[in-house]
């Protein structure tokens, strides 16, 4: 992790001239930036870091899980107290759009755009797509999963690590993914995931490190996780090897949006910049992280986001409908 730190702090020095010159406002105006996130602090202390010595702003950092900070922000509407919510998926955002400052930032031309709000009311920071990995010494390569549709080999169940989407994120994520790839909303769809659920036979697990850790460990074959994890994982030794579904997965990005009545608005925009600039972008490689700019090259071990696959992804719709798709999930999970 170290080496992390010391690769961030290296690149993103060069950001000094980003974010100090520009406008007078940029050199002169100092304050103060409240920012919820639930991303790890391992990777975004140093940036952070970078930002507050870049532009003489103090950076008040509150972490924790997106449904609390999401929750907390519900409740502080009328006197709002973060200036900007980082982290989490974006049918988080959408169940509090109304209280999010719309705001183009500096680099839209250079950003998916898929990847952020019409309204530009959150901004993906990351995408985040969903990935099968597999234990080599328990599953030989010519047997490994190749999508969504392997996993219901026989020869893997009870052994497929898997996160409870009513407590997992990107648990949930794969629940959504795995219905629209296999068939939809629908009939179709909807029967493959009751056969999956078979396929778990009654195995469910409480968290999301639970699910490549399992595998890794070798408690499990097989199992879905999100690409960060993967990689970060198997760039580390662990026993697990990712699988870029054949079915697809999605560009499911990580938003960042400033709150609407933000006390410091004008620190919530500059820091906004900062996050989506290149420089900044850059080193999201270099941490597992996919860059959502199009003028980036991705790390050799991450395939090209036109090979993802084009699987409709609607924050829209899938935070209006996140209920009805988790009660059905439960029902499945009932009926074993």
């Amino acid at each position: 992790m170290h080496k992390v730190v010391v690769c961030l702090t290296a690149i993103l020095y060069m950001t000094a001239g980003l974010v100090a010159t520009g406008t007078s406002e940029a050199k002169s105006e100092t304050g103060e930036l409240v920012l919820y996130t639930s991303h790890a602090t391992d990777w975004t202390e140093p940036i952070i870091s970078e930002f507050e010595k870049h532009t003489g702003i103090t950076v008040t950092l509150v972490s924790g899980g997106t449904g609390d900070l999401i929750e907390r922000i519900h409740s502080e509407k009328e006197a709002p107290v973060a200036d900007i919510l980082w982290g989490g998926g974006s049918d988080s955002y959408q169940a509090i759009i109304n209280l999010l400052q719309p705001y183009a930032h500096k680099h839209m031309s250079k950003v998916l755009d898929v990847t952020r709000d019409p309204g530009n009311r959150w901004h993906g920071t990351t995408i985040d797509p969903m990935v099968i990995i597999y234990n080599p010494t328990l599953v030989e390569e010519a047997s490994a999963p190749k999508g969504w549709a392997d996993l219901l080999n026989p020869a893997f169940k009870g052994n497929i690590a898997h996160a409870d989407p009513e407590r997992s994120g990107s648990a949930f994520m794969a629940l959504v993914i795995q219905l629209l790839s296999m068939g939809g909303d629908n009939e179709t769809g909807w029967t493959y995931m009751k056969r999956f659920v078979e396929a778990l036979d009654g195995k469910v697990l409480t968290s999301s490190s639970a699910v490549y850790e399992g595998v890794a460990d070798g408690r499990y074959a097989v199992g879905i996780t999100y690409e960060e994890a993967a990689l970060k994982s198997a760039s580390a030794g662990a026993d697990l090897k990712v699988v870029y579904p054949v079915e697809g997965s999605s560009k499911v990005p990580s938003p960042i949006a400033i709150i609407k009545g933000a006390r410091n608005l004008g620190n919530a925009r500059k820091f906004v910049d900062y996050i989506l600039s290149k420089e900044v972008q850059t080193v999201m490689g270099d941490i597992n992280r996919r860059t959502v700019r199009t003028d980036i090259q991705l790390p050799a071990n991450m395939v090209p986001n036109n090979k993802l696959g084009d699987i409709p992804y609607d924050p829209l719709w899938v935070g209006g409908n996140k209920q009805r798709l988790l009660d059905r999930w439960n029902q499945l999970i009932d009926a074993q």
